[in-house]
């Protein structure tokens, strides 16, 4: 196969002929054009689920990441390097959270007994 008629596949697939020749030095060609794929899209905000949340909190205490207050646990998410909190799942301990959730979360942390200190109720 040819790899197409003419111009075909020229930044693309037959890039390293043109590279070869100098002729792709020379143009102004500025990257790819057209398709974007979903994931260079996305915002870099990290998030977590109220399940993943429920996973991994007897663990943050072992390691003395997050504090046994009474019967709530405190735990501070920002300093862990997530930004918001989301309502997958449920919460069957008490959490006090450092972050932003969204309403589904904070309904079912409130409803579970614990709270959101700093942070605001999104959509």
């Amino acid at each position: 196969m040819r790899g197409g008629y003419g111009r075909a596949g020229r930044y693309r697939h037959k890039r390293s002929s043109l590279i070869r020749s100098g002729e792709f030095r020379d143009m102004h060609y500025e990257g790819k054009k057209g398709f974007i794929p979903i994931s260079a899209k996305k915002t870099s905000e990290r998030t977590l689920s109220l399940w993943a949340l429920g996973e991994m909190v007897d663990r943050l205490v072992a390691e003395k990441k997050a504090q046994l207050v009474g019967d709530k646990v405190v735990v501070d998410l920002r300093q862990l390097g997530y930004e918001k909190v989301l309502g997958a799942g449920t919460v069957s301990r008490a959490i006090q959270v450092n972050v932003k959730c969204s309403e589904a979360a904070a309904k079912k942390l409130k409803d579970a007994g614990g709270e959101i200190v700093t942070g605001t109720e999104t959509k």
